[in-house]
């Protein structure tokens, strides 16, 4: 069984998972190893041992009735190719911007998704991932019966697309499995059934007729662009005004776009991917709580405190020191 220092381990096997295959080129595509003794968590690690992907900095996984919930912190880009499951597959991209090809029945699916997108496979279908750079993401396995009634949960093929409601639900599943301690099992569940709920009524075969409404917002290179400079600018002084013209639109315009397309405002973005990029390096305790304010563009020790103790519900140190004291399970 694969180990890696400091990796904290719940949850287990989902069913009967079936084979998962991973390759390091497209000729070995469809070789399979099967590990049926094996967990989850443990049959993924093998698997991206096995493409040469290596392990992410951090990997969680609960099971609970009806599905799976992983959170992904930190995989290294790399290619998988995974069997037909008798699950359906929710991914949900947290990283600001996530390039992603998925091919899948004879179909590729090439895009720069955006934090807060996501995609749906229905269960039964083979499929290939690959992304060129380091992923966080929420995955989610859902078995048709996982509502518990007399309705079966057949989920539509769907691929980068946002649901505003379902987002906020992935995000408090992300946030409640990253946090140091073991998940609440029954608050992950009622989280699962509001999920399992939302795509029979969205996008399931039991909901033909729905569409998802264009959003009207930031074009895909227009979100890119923004993101991808707001991540390589995080210790320095951003404005809205130099946001706008990166997308070459009015701030007015750009505000209410930015907010269509991402779920929140720049303003509110922006705070957040500086308190994630906080948290690394509170992680790596390589840089002083000074150097760490002024690296993620905050004007004081001071105000980086009371704003991470205001967003986080901790203040630095806290983190940090919980962090340190998290304990390995082997």
């Amino acid at each position: 069984m694969l180990r890696r220092p400091g990796y904290a381990e719940t949850g287990g096997r989902f069913g009967d998972a079936g084979r998962i295959s991973g390759t390091k080129n497209q000729s070995d595509m469809h070789d399979g190893i099967q590990h049926p003794a094996a967990g989850h968590r443990e049959r993924w690690l093998r698997l991206l041992d096995d493409c040469g992907v290596g392990f992410p900095k951090s990997l969680r996984v609960v099971e609970v009735s009806g599905g799976l919930v992983q959170a992904t912190i930190g995989e290294p880009p790399g290619r998988v190719a995974l069997e037909a499951l008798p699950a359906s597959v929710l991914m949900f991209n947290i990283s600001p911007v996530q390039r992603l090809r998925q091919d899948r029945e004879g179909r590729s699916f090439v895009s720069d998704m955006l934090s807060g997108e996501m995609t749906l496979l229905p269960h039964g279908i083979p499929s290939q991932w690959s992304w060129n750079s380091s992923c966080d993401r929420l995955d989610v396995m859902l078995s048709s019966e996982a509502l518990g009634d007399d309705n079966m949960l057949e989920v539509v093929d769907r691929y980068a697309f946002r649901d505003a409601e379902m987002e906020v639900i992935c995000r408090r599943l992300y946030h409640e499995l990253s946090l140091n301690g073991p998940a609440e099992q029954v608050y992950c569940e009622s989280l699962l059934m509001n999920l399992a709920e939302i795509l029979l009524r969205r996008h399931s075969t039991a909901s033909p007729g729905a569409r998802l409404l264009p959003s009207g917002g930031l074009s895909r290179n227009q979100a890119r662009r923004v993101l991808e400079y707001i991540e390589a600018n995080l210790s320095r002084h951003l404005t809205l005004r130099k946001l706008s013209e990166i997308a070459d639109l009015s701030v007015h315009h750009f505000a209410r776009m930015f907010k269509q397309t991402v779920g929140v405002a720049p303003y509110r973005y922006v705070l957040e991917r500086r308190l994630e990029r906080a948290k690394t390096m509170l992680r790596s305790a390589e840089k002083s709580l000074v150097e760490i304010s002024l690296s993620t563009g905050f004007d004081s020790q001071s105000h980086f405190a009371s704003t991470f103790r205001r967003m986080v519900g901790a203040t630095p140190t806290e983190f940090q020191g919980g962090y340190r004291r998290r304990p390995s399970r082997r």
